[in-house]
């Protein structure tokens, strides 16, 4: 039997080597495909939290204290404990969580700025804001039921990004082949068809079908040359 030629030899190596290939430059397609989707959501989640930021933190009236001025102190340590509660951002209605502590106060003032007086009708306090307060030094505006409409709708944003990052980066892992089969034994006997068919793809009989192309290549290669004299 003559031998494989080196130009047959040759485009054999390449062949395989491209169906070897293939799998690692699919890994790597998909793994800069993940990589600009988690860029784009952050980005999208980033300026979503940056705009609730600019909302709860908006400045309020500072008035210097004088003597004749009735205030009320609050504190020790400032207008809030410590810490916060993360708002369930799917599902949260702000509206529904907001307080007027201040209420009935003329002035308020805290241990913190003891020199500086702020209008109590004009303030709030709400638990599913506090996430996102910046400066505690001071209390927070009094929001409208615009802006509070509008949080919901960033809580929104900030939510479905945030399970969207979770489904890419941490993604549920397929079945196994045992657990496969276990699962199907468990319906009990499949239609013929229906087996050789998850059969295949089971074992990815798309690789074997490649190699046997290949082989079929260099037989006809070789068929085609016979009697050529070698490279």
């Amino acid at each position: 039997m003559q031998a494989f030629s080196k130009r047959q030899v040759a485009l054999g190596r390449l062949l395989l080597l491209a169906f070897f290939l293939r799998p690692a430059l699919g890994a790597a397609s998909d793994a800069t495909t993940n990589g600009q989707q988690i860029a784009t959501i952050k980005a999208q989640m980033d300026a979503a939290i940056l705009r609730v930021q600019q909302i709860v933190n908006q400045p309020v009236t500072e008035l210097r204290r004088t003597p004749d001025m009735r205030v009320e102190t609050f504190g020790p340590g400032g207008w809030f404990h410590p810490g916060a509660i993360k708002p369930m951002f799917l599902i949260v209605d702000v509206r529904a969580t907001q307080e007027f502590p201040y209420n009935g106060k003329q002035y308020v003032t805290s241990d913190l700025k003891p020199g500086v007086v702020f209008l109590g009708s004009e303030l709030e306090f709400n638990p599913m804001t506090k996430y996102f307060y910046t400066d505690r030094s001071v209390p927070k505006r009094k929001l409208t039921e615009s802006e509070m409409l509008e949080i919901n709708q960033l809580y929104r944003v900030i939510g479905r990004c945030e399970h969207q990052l979770v489904d890419i980066e941490h993604p549920i892992p397929k079945r196994s082949m045992n657990e496969s089969q276990q699962s199907d034994e468990s319906r009990g006997p499949q239609p013929l068809l229906t087996t050789v068919h998850r059969w295949i793809f089971t074992h990815k009989l798309a690789g074997v079908g490649a190699v046997l192309a290949l082989l079929v290549i260099l037989f006809f290669l070789r068929k085609k040359q016979v009697g050529d004299p070698a490279d």
